[in-house]
């Protein structure tokens, strides 16, 4: 195959960089993707784009995306441009190779935790709000544009070069087919922060449920899906395949099973916006999920989890604790109730900085579950904070927990940890 580009080959940005190509990655439809060095020996990214795709407008939004800066650091964002020859590409930070892409979630060949996955959802709800809250569009949320690390929920944002202000008409990027809002199918909005929350939701159904919200029986009953069909089903006649007030288009068992599994895992909260989403949000762009309480159900969805004792899979805490995987009743762990947070006291449990504050920072750690040292079955929670906590019993009697030393598990005590108090029930 002949690319664009060529291994060794020396290119300088205008930024007067030098980059040296190493290899070619990969080939879309706007251009070619490779994996160029600096003078140092840093390695980057850099998009080159096919000769249809190399417009003036395109290099102008490059080079107003660069002068802009990028949102956060969950952005692959544009750094660099070289011009050469009529054509020209962007630079951008490479993706390390830990990162999956949803496409390997839904093949089943990243396996994440769904703690990992509730923390891929809040950071990429949290990404995009980012991006919106500086008037900005991404026009194109879709599979190919988002990353993860299936260990811990990070996320990476990438082809960010289609990025224009809220209702830019002059650019010609609408989005992925299955993602695109309906109100852009239909011809009556352009793209902005309200086609953008419908995309986002999609994508967030599919990283959840495994499957499409509006792909039910009739998908499945239409024999020639082209072009024409896939406007009625995604535009002109959309219909959530889980909508309480139309059963039309319900998942069929034996084909779409993901859809029918994994929405009856979760808990009805998270449902209920789901179907918010897909029903009010399918033709109003004010009813739509904001990014915020995104990430709030999916902090609280993180702090429900827990343990089948028979299999070990992890489970959602709900009024029926029956396990989804193997269908043993499941006996709950203690629970810390912080503000009408329940937070489950699991073997591998912590207390972050988040169900204090309540500013979704789910790495600083300020306790953490613990075994006794001398009494098996027995359970502490470990002040890891620097601050001194107060814990009192039912009974009212109250001790000081120091930083490293344990709160024992005791149902009907509080802790207060000094921002909050936390009840365990």
């Amino acid at each position: 195959m002949i690319y664009m580009l060529s291994d060794g080959q020396k290119l300088t940005s205008k930024l007067k960089m030098t980059y040296k190509v190493v290899r070619f990655i990969a080939s879309g439809g706007q251009g070619e993707v490779y994996e160029v060095e600096d003078k140092k020996g840093a390695r980057f990214a850099l998009k080159w784009y096919f000769k249809h795709s190399a417009t003036p407008y395109q290099q102008k939004l490059i080079e107003r995306l660069i002068e802009r800066g990028s949102p956060d650091s969950r952005f692959l964002w544009p750094l660099d441009i070289i011009l050469r020859g009529g054509l020209f590409g962007y630079v951008m930070r490479l993706r390390p190779p830990m990162y999956k892409g949803i496409v390997d979630l839904m093949k089943r060949r990243a396996e994440p935790t769904f703690a990992a996955l509730c923390m891929a959802g809040i950071n990429l709800s949290d990404g995009y709000q980012s991006l919106h809250s500086q008037g900005l569009c991404y026009r194109d949320i879709s599979f190919g544009n988002l990353f993860f690390h299936p260990a811990n929920g990070d996320v990476l944002i990438c082809d960010n070069d289609n990025v224009t202000v809220n209702l830019d008409g002059e650019s010609t990027t609408n989005g992925t087919p299955r993602f695109i809002a309906p109100e852009i199918i239909t011809g009556k909005k352009l793209p902005s922060t309200e086609t953008d929350l419908y995309s986002m939701a999609v994508l967030l159904f599919y990283m959840f449920m495994l499957h499409h919200p509006l792909e039910g029986a009739v998908e499945a009953n239409i024999k020639c899906f082209d072009a024409k069909a896939m406007e009625k089903i995604y535009g002109h006649d959309p219909i959530f395949i889980w909508d309480p007030a139309n059963e039309k288009n319900r998942p069929i068992p034996g084909y779409q099973n993901n859809a029918i599994i994994f929405w009856g895992m979760y808990p009805p909260y998270l449902r209920e916006m789901f179907t918010k989403a897909f029903t009010k949000g399918l033709r109003n762009g004010n009813a739509r999920i904001v990014e915020k309480e995104w990430k709030d159900a999916f902090a609280t969805l993180k702090n429900s989890i827990l343990y089948c004792q028979s299999c070990g899979k992890e489970n959602f805490f709900k009024k029926k604790l029956v396990c989804w995987a193997c269908g043993a009743n499941i006996s709950p762990p203690p629970r810390l109730n912080i503000k009408g947070q329940l937070v489950m006291l699991n073997h591998n449990s912590s207390i972050y900085a988040h169900h204090l504050h309540g500013n979704f920072d789910f790495e600083t750690v300020v306790g953490k579950l613990s075994k006794h040292p001398t009494q098996p079955g027995k359970w502490g929670l470990t002040n890891m904070s620097s601050d001194t906590w107060t814990f009192t019993t039912a009974k009212g009697d109250t001790s000081v927990i120091e930083p490293g030393k344990n709160a024992p598990l005791v149902a009907g005590a509080t802790v207060n940890f000094g921002a909050t108090e936390g009840a365990i029930e």
